[in-house]
């Protein structure tokens, strides 16, 4: 897919979707992304993240997948493009009307299967059990200040695949970085107590946030849009009683973060670099060190 012509209509409902937004700094990026440009998220997921899906987990063709907080449905319509069957499912209402739409718009009604609620539990059991769930730029989402809930919500979609089956998170930004480049664009943000109200009245100071409709007012609206990000290791944690296989750390998918995108040198470098330290002398797959927790893939066995 080199792009794709989104009707008015629906340049329209991605605009009243960010209602409230028009002075961060990023809302320009975040209207195009959200459409159909040669570097759109939904360009850029049919062309680089599913195929890195199918070289790390295998051809999803005839494999029942789950999209996990869809937003407004780029991914899932990538994902449809590649298989028979896709379910997709958000917390939040509206997020899931525009992930219709762009279903429509694409002809792809008839492949997914969309559900809302306030907690996932309410519908897994209706939704039933998957081969691969992806989890895309979700995780930063779930406040840490709501105590166990971003553990309960990993735990839940790793019990909802089948045996086998493939957890594949990527595009979180990684709290190990002080810089938050995904939300705010300052420093220390990530390194501060998620939820930290210094960090809140900083980001309201310099411009870099502020409170909007879909979100909660103060500290808590900057963890919901994700300037707090995880870690490798706090997703280990939420799983360690569980059986399964981190596929990053598996000679032929441990020496770089993808495999589906033209490297850079700088790529290069730092895959070189980081492989050595993380992989051989700690045991760690390379993008517990990135910028982004990007293509972890645990696999339940």
């Amino acid at each position: 897919m080199d792009a794709f012509d989104y009707s008015k209509d629906f340049e329209e409902a991605i605009e009243h979707f960010h209602r409230g937004m028009e002075d961060w700094p990023n809302y320009r990026n975040y209207i195009e992304a959200h459409l159909g440009g040669p570097d759109s998220r939904v360009v850029n997921f049919a062309n680089r993240l599913c195929p890195e899906i199918e070289y790390r987990c295998g051809r999803i063709r005839d494999r029942r997948v789950l999209d996990f907080g869809c937003g407004t449905g780029a991914t899932t319509v990538a994902l449809a493009q590649y298989s028979r069957h896709v379910c997709a499912f958000d917390v939040d209402e509206e997020s899931v009307e525009v992930c219709r739409r762009r279903l429509r718009e694409h002809g792809l009604e008839s492949v997914a299967e969309l559900y809302f609620a306030d907690d996932l539990d309410e519908v897994k059991d209706s939704m039933g059990s998957f081969d691969l769930i992806l989890v895309n730029g979700v995780l930063e989402h779930i406040p840490l200040t709501k105590t166990g809930l971003r553990g309960k919500v990993v735990r839940s979609l790793f019990n909802m695949l089948k045996r086998p089956g493939y957890l594949f998170i990527t595009e979180t930004p990684n709290r190990l970085w002080p810089f938050d480049f995904h939300s705010t664009q300052l420093l220390w943000i990530p390194w501060t107590r998620a939820g930290s109200e210094w960090s809140y009245k900083r980001a309201i100071k310099k411009g870099r946030h502020a409170d909007a409709p879909r979100i909660s007012k103060g500290p808590l609206g900057l963890e919901e849009v994700g300037a707090w990000g995880a870690t490798y290791w706090e997703i280990m944690r939420y799983l360690r009683s569980e059986q399964f296989v981190c596929l990053n750390r598996v000679r032929g998918q441990d020496d770089h973060l993808d495999y589906s995108s033209p490297e850079s040198w700088k790529r290069r470098l730092f895959d070189s670099l980081i492989f050595w330290f993380a992989v051989k002398l700690l045991h760690v797959p390379i993008t517990a060190f990135a910028p982004s927790i990007t293509n972890l893939v645990i696999k339940k066995v």
